[in-house]
């Protein structure tokens, strides 16, 4: 495919948004739904007149656009609880969007007088914020002195727009013109950085219709300034007569990019004329980037599991060097012994002393020691450092051993990271974790609809259960698993916890199609073959005051097989019950 910028919901999206939303206006509000952890859907109207608002802060794919309905949503966060209360009975009065800023603000008139609606679409720096005529009432993404001095987003602050450190396309001057078109910095990289609400499609669509190559240095582009003054005067144009002509384009079928205007950087694609701009908008990032939200929420576990188990193997590394240190505590004893046996030896302002070791053969040994004390003082100190590193000897084995648990867990989290295949199951790893107080944070929502352990029928009519985390993996082992049902598990490598039920004597295909489930969510997965255990599950025991999922077992039958799923797709969990939850 030829070479095409990325589809960006640039100030020219938002502005043919708010056209559509302005059709609203009037419309009450409806309740709010949270999709995801950085995005809400706000309703107006009512009944099956209803429109939804969809609002994402995602750093990489922020928008603002109506859309259909939400089918799956999580528990209200903070944020979407201060809407529903403040916005109760309030109507939308109107929407505002600055020219070529990516700022829309609905205004609504609310019961306790007017309020303010900000959405900033800006990448990283994106939010929503609720606000009054006075102060911030609250934001989807609360923003500190700490993380920003310039412009920190928090409650009970007066709220400031974004700052405007670029000249717009509709006020740039020739002077600023002029100041852009200098260097060798690519063209439109340089319209991109130089102008308030450029993204890199328009940049490069300036660069065309000004009839100069986008990828030509910017100084050498000095000769066609009044032919890209031209186009800039066209795209003002379009703002301002809101003349939007919302497009999708393909590629072998399938959406790769939207716009508000029909582009010549997309020129190589198949275009569509759109309903709305909304519906470009929504029909994009629903088939070019449904995986997104899922995939960032295993990235974002994943990075915190790793920097944990970074943290975990350091500290165990600490350890077991103050237990080999402790273990030469002898040492010192010995020493403060030797020093009072020739103390008369030492003179002052003498740093060290030796003398021969009556423990070592009479070979000498030097005796380090502090000039300002004598040397019943310098033998004291080395007594009670004798005591302290007894001391550590005795509590350091029970912490290694705590930080070894603590790792094991967490590099078997990392194999259910990668295998976990909705975002409950990924609440599940990281609520698990939080429990365990393995990581500090536990996750914010969980999605309406447990899914629990992941299921299979066999062609046998055998169930297949296997575990999702830690806790499931002994909920699933000691819970749902007869003692003469048959466990598995990956040969010394983290993996699930695995058990065939439903017939006394399976047949040796539900057997290898279990197999194959352990290997498949195991560190091994990737593998040609991994080796699984397979035992009766009355054979597997939890040793006294182990943690969730740690098991011993004997009498094993170990089998060599390749990582696989059963063909048919894994059946809903029933979940669990409470009570079961809690076991930590």
């Amino acid at each position: 495919m030829v070479d095409i910028p990325s589809p960006s919901f640039d100030a020219l999206a938002l502005a043919a948004v708010a056209c559509e939303l302005r059709a609203h206006v009037g419309a009450r509000f409806a309740g709010v739904r949270q999709v995801a952890p950085d995005a809400i859907v706000v309703s107006l109207g009512g009944g099956r007149h209803a429109h939804h608002l969809f609002c994402s802060i995602h750093p990489r794919v922020a928008r603002v656009h109506l859309a259909a309905r939400p089918e799956a949503t999580e528990r209200l966060a903070p944020f979407a609880l201060l809407l529903r209360s403040r916005l109760a009975e309030a109507r939308l009065a109107a929407v505002e969007q600055p020219p070529f800023e990516r700022l829309l603000r609905l205004r609504f008139d609310a019961l306790g007088g007017p309020l303010v609606l900000a959405a900033e679409v800006m990448g990283r720096h994106s939010n929503l914020i609720l606000a009054d005529a006075r102060v911030v009432l609250g934001a989807l993404k609360v923003v500190t002195e700490q993380m920003s001095p310039r412009r920190p987003v928090l409650p009970g602050r007066p709220y400031l727009p974004p700052p405007a450190d670029r000249p717009r396309p509709d006020t740039v001057d020739a002077a600023a013109l002029d100041a852009l078109l200098t260097g060798d910095t690519p063209l439109e990289q340089r319209l991109m950085r130089g102008l308030l609400g450029v993204s890199p499609p328009v940049a490069r669509e300036i660069a065309l219709r000004a009839a100069v190559d986008p990828a030509a240095p910017a100084g050498s582009a000095r000769a066609a300034r009044d032919r890209i003054e031209a186009v800039l005067r066209e795209l003002r144009e379009v703002v301002r007569r809101a003349a939007f002509a919302p497009t999708i384009y393909e590629a072998q079928g399938r959406p790769v990019a939207f716009s508000a205007i029909p582009l010549a950087a997309y020129a190589g694609l198949e275009a569509h004329p759109a309903a709305s701009m909304s519906e470009a908008v929504e029909r994009y990032y629903r088939h070019a980037a449904a995986a997104d939200p899922l995939d960032e929420r295993r990235r974002a576990l994943g990075s915190a599991v790793r920097a944990a188990l970074h943290r975990t193997e350091a500290a165990l590394a600490s350890n077991r060097q103050a237990l080999a240190e402790s273990e030469r505590a002898d040492r010192l004893r010995v020493m403060g012994e030797l020093l009072l046996t020739y103390g008369s030896r030492v003179r002052p302002g003498q740093t060290a002393l030796a003398v021969p070791d009556h423990t070592a053969g009479g070979a000498e040994v030097t005796i380090p020691l502090d000039p300002a004390f004598g040397p019943a003082e310098n033998a004291q100190r080395l007594f009670r450092r004798y005591q302290k590193a007894r001391a550590a000897a005795r509590a350091i084995p029970a912490r290694i051993a705590q930080l070894e648990a603590d790792a094991r867990a967490l590099r078997e989290a990392l194999v259910q990271i990668e295998a976990a295949g909705s975002a409950d199951d990924l609440w599940e790893i990281h609520d698990d974790l939080a429990a365990r107080r393995i990581l500090r944070r536990p996750p914010r929502t969980r999605p309406r609809a447990p899914a629990g352990p992941r299921r299979w029928r066999t062609a046998g009519g055998a169930v297949i259960v296997a575990g999702r985390s830690a806790r499931e993996n002994d909920h699933v082992t000691f819970h749902i698993a007869g003692p003469d049902d048959l466990w598995f598990h990956a040969r010394g490598a983290p993996g699930a916890h695995v058990v065939l039920k439903g017939t006394p004597e399976p047949s040796e295909a539900d057997v290898t199609a279990a197999a194959g489930v352990a290997a498949y969510y195991s560190e091994g997965r990737r593998a040609a073959q991994v080796a699984v255990d397979c035992v009766p599950r009355k054979r597997v025991r939890r040793p006294p005051g182990a943690p969730p999922g740690v098991v011993t077992y004997e009498g094993e039958r170990t089998l060599l097989v390749a990582p696989a799923l059963p063909p048919s797709p894994p059946q809903a969990g029933t979940g669990r019950r409470r009570a079961a939850r809690s076991e930590a």
